[in-house]
């Protein structure tokens, strides 16, 4: 089985605590379940097929970001995902 071990950060660089993480795509099918980050932004997730992955995450106050990874069997991946900040809401 491999391990992602991940850290989420804002646009800034800085660790974001709490931001949802999860498969945008995936070489088989991944249930469709999220896991948050702790306090430093940090997160470790188990894929069980090696191939191509698509890993998003999103905060509330950041919005979204995303990256491609591809990994082995048995491999340990150390990732990291940047978000952006959203665009602001205009008044309508």
């Amino acid at each position: 089985m491999a391990i992602l071990h991940g850290k989420i950060v804002d646009p800034n660089g800085k660790p974001v605590a709490e931001a949802t993480v999860y498969f945008i795509s995936a070489p088989v099918a991944m249930p469709d379940v999220a896991q948050l980050t702790d306090t430093n932004g940090q997160i470790t997730m188990s894929v069980g097929v090696a191939g191509k992955y698509v890993i998003g995450a999103s905060a509330d106050e950041w919005g979204s970001g995303q990256t491609s990874i591809e990994i082995g069997e048995d491999e340990t991946l150390e990732i990291s995902v940047r978000l952006n900040q959203p665009k602001e809401r205009s008044e309508t």
